[in-house]
C-alpha cells in the first residue's frame, strides 16, 4: 500500500470526510494523489485539485508550501513583511489564515485585505509594490474549474517569482511524508489589515494611465459585465463608473462571490459559451459591448456587436493588436516605447511597431516573465503595452501582473473612441489595420489530454513532434523547425511570415497549438488558417 496514503488513513488529524474520500479513490489515484514529489510552480503558480493528499490542496499542504515560502523569505535572515490576498474559491479565505499564521510563526509580518474579504489579483500585486513590502501570496486558481484552488508567489516588485525562487521554496518545503506532522505557533500580534486608502490610490492612480478618456464626460452606451462569481463583482463596474460609463449593467446571476460559481459553468472568459447569460442581457439591454473576466481578475475578454448584428469575440491577439496599435497612434512617448509579448502570441504587433520605431521584446509564455521584462526595461524605456494571446495583458507600470481593471478601461475607451466615427473592433482590424499591416488570420487550438497523469502525457506528445519530419503544409513550404528554449515552445516557421507553434500547458490538461496564417486579403488569410488547422489536427491524432 502507498505509504503516504496508510499514514492519512491511519492519522487522527485527517477528517472522516477525507478519509471516506481516500476510500473511493482508484489506485492510480492514490499513487498520484499521495505521492512523495513535492508541488511544483507551473505557468502561474501551483494549482491542484483540492482533497485529501500530499498532491491535492487543503490545509497541510498549504502549511507544507507556506514553510517553504517563509524559509525561503528569511533566508537572508531580515525582517520581512508580506501580503495575502484570496479569490472567491471554497476555502481560500481559510487557506489564507493557515498561510498567515504559519508565515507568523516564523516572526514574519502579514498584511491582509480588511475582514480578509476577496481582492483581485491585480489590485494585490499594485498593493505590495506602493506598501513597499517584500512579497505576497493570493490563493486562487484563476479560471481553473471550481475543485481546484492554488497558491501563487509575488516578490517585492509585485511581479509573480521566477525559476529560481520558486526551485528555493520547494526545496525548503518539509517532504510530502512529514506533512501530517508540521507544528508550528501563530503570532496574530503580527497580522493586520490593509486600509482602504490604499486600495483606493491603486484606482487613482490606474485612473491616470488612460490616454483619452475624459472622466467628467458621460458615456451612455449600455456595457454588459460579469465577473463570473469572482474577486471584480462589484469594485470593477465601479471604477468604470467613476470613468463616466454610467451603464455598466451587470449579469446579476454571475455578479456576486460564490464558492460554488452556481451561474458560471464555465469562468473562463476565454470561451465563448462563458458569455452565454451576457448575450441575453445584451439582447435585453440593446448593448454593443459585453466584457467578462475570469475569478481572480486578471484577465479580460471582449464581445462586441458587429454591423451585421452578430457578436464577435474578441480574441487575445486581435485585443492585443488593438491595444498596440491604438496606443502607439494616440500617445506620445518621449522615450523610446516598448512592447512586451510572448513568442506564442501573434507576430503582427511587429509590423506594426516597426511603423513607429518600438521595440518588441518576447518571452516565455505566462505573465512573470512578461513583467520581469517590464520591470527591466521601464526605467529607460516608455513602456507601451504587454499582452498574452490568452487574454491577459497590462497598460501601465502601477502593477506588475495581468489587469483587467485596466484592460476593461483602455478597451472602452477604443471602444466609444472608434463608436463616435461610427466603426466597431472587426471594422478596425479589418478596414484600418489590416489592409496597412498585413492580413493576419491567428487562433489557439487546444487539445485535451485525459490522461491523469497529463503532464507527463504532453512531455511525450512533445518529444514526438519534435522528431516529426515535414516539408510542407497545405503547400507552404516549412523553413524551420526549432525548439525554442526561452519560449519552451516547438516552433515550425514557414514561407510568408506563416507559423505553427506547439506548447504544454502549465497549468491545465491541454496541449496548445498557436497559429500565425497571412494572407493577400482577408478571406485567402482565413483559408489559409482552416486548411493548416485541419492538417495540424490530423497530425496530433497520431500522437
Amino acid at each position: 500500500m502507498n505509504k503516504n496514503f496508510k499514514n492519512w488513513l491511519d492519522s487522527d488529524l485527517v477528517s472522516k470526510e477525507f478519509k471516506d474520500e481516500m476510500m473511493t479513490l482508484s489506485k492510480e489515484e492514490i499513487d498520484l494523489y499521495f505521492s512523495d514529489k513535492k508541488p511544483s510552480f507551473g505557468t502561474a503558480g501551483i494549482r491542484q485539485k483540492m482533497g485529501a493528499g500530499t498532491r491535492r490542496f487543503n490545509r497541510f499542504t498549504y502549511e507544507q508550501i507556506a514553510i517553504g515560502y517563509a524559509k525561503h523569505l528569511l533566508k537572508s535572515n531580515m525582517k520581512r513583511k508580506v501580503l495575502i490576498g484570496h479569490d472567491n474559491r471554497l476555502f481560500s479565505d481559510e487557506f489564507t489564515m493557515v498561510c498567515a499564521n504559519v508565515l507568523t510563526s516564523f516572526g514574519i509580518e502579514v498584511l491582509i485585505i480588511k475582514n480578509n474579504v476577496l481582492k483581485a489579483t491585480p489590485i494585490i500585486s499594485f498593493l505590495i509594490s506602493y506598501l513597499k513590502l517584500d512579497g505576497g501570496i493570493i490563493i486562487t486558481a484563476s479560471h481553473n474549474p471550481k475543485d481546484y484552488n492554488g497558491f501563487k508567489v509575488y516578490k517585492e516588485t509585485g511581479g509573480q517569482i521566477l525559476n529560481d525562487d520558486a526551485e528555493s521554496i520547494i526545496k525548503r518545503m518539509p517532504a510530502n511524508d512529514k506533512v501530517l506532522e508540521l507544528s508550528y505557533e501563530p503570532n496574530p500580534d503580527l497580522i493586520s489589515e490593509v486600509d482602504d486608502r490604499s486600495i483606493l490610490e491603486y484606482f487613482n492612480q490606474a485612473k491616470s494611465c488612460l490616454i483619452n478618456t475624459n472622466t467628467i464626460d458621460t458615456k451612455n452606451f449600455p456595457v454588459i459585465f460579469t465577473s463570473h462569481h469572482g474577486t471584480a463583482s462589484e469594485d470593477l463596474p465601479y471604477f468604470l463608473y467613476t470613468l463616466g460609463y454610467t451603464k455598466v449593467i451587470k449579469v446579476k446571476e454571475q455578479c456576486y462571490p460564490d464558492t460554488n460559481f452556481t451561474n458560471s459553468p464555465n469562468s473562463n472568459p476565454e470561451d465563448k459559451d462563458s458569455f452565454e447569460l451576457s448575450l441575453e442581457y445584451a439582447d435585453k439591454h440593446n448593448a454593443d459591448i459585453m466584457l467578462g473576466v475570469d475569478p481572480d481578475a486578471d484577465r479580460l475578454a471582449v464581445a462586441i456587436r458587429t454591423k451585421e448584428g452578430s457578436f464577435k469575440y474578441i480574441s487575445g491577439n486581435e485585443m492585443g493588436i488593438i491595444f498596440t496599435y491604438y496606443c502607439l497612434k494616440n500617445k506620445n512617448y518621449k522615450k523610446a516605447p516598448f512592447i512586451v509579448s510572448t513568442f506564442v502570441s501573434t507576430n503582427l504587433i511587429d509590423r506594426i511597431a516597426d511603423d513607429y520605431g518600438c521595440k518588441v521584446f518576447r518571452t516565455g509564455t505566462g505573465f512573470k516573465w512578461l513583467s520581469s521584462v517590464v520591470e527591466e526595461k521601464y526605467k529607460d524605456m516608455d513602456f507601451v503595452v504587454a499582452f498574452e494571446e490568452a487574454i491577459g495583458s497590462l497598460n501601465s507600470t502601477i502593477n506588475r501582473d495581468k489587469d483587467s481593471y485596466q484592460a476593461s478601461a483602455l478597451a472602452l475607451e477604443i471602444f466609444d473612441f472608434y463608436r463616435k466615427q461610427n466603426m466597431d473592433f472587426k471594422e478596425l482590424l479589418e478596414k484600418e489595420i489590416y489592409p496597412k499591416y498585413g492580413f493576419w488570420r491567428g487562433e489557439t487550438i487546444s487539445f485535451m489530454i485525459k490522461d491523469l497523469n497529463w503532464n507527463e502525457k504532453s512531455i511525450e506528445m512533445m518529444e514526438i513532434l519534435k522528431t516529426t519530419k515535414l516539408e510542407e503544409v497545405c503547400g507552404v513550404k516549412l523553413l524551420e523547425s526549432k525548439w525554442n528554449d526561452e519560449g519552451d515552445c516547438l516552433e515550425w516557421i514557414f514561407e510568408n511570415d506563416n507559423s505553427v507553434r506547439f506548447r504544454r500547458s502549465g497549468t491545465e490538461p491541454k496541449f496548445k497549438a498557436y497559429f500565425n496564417m497571412y494572407g493577400s486579403t482577408l478571406e485567402k488569410a482565413e483559408l489559409n488558417f482552416i486548411q493548416f488547422r485541419r492538417e495540424i489536427k490530423e497530425i496530433m491524432k497520431t500522437l
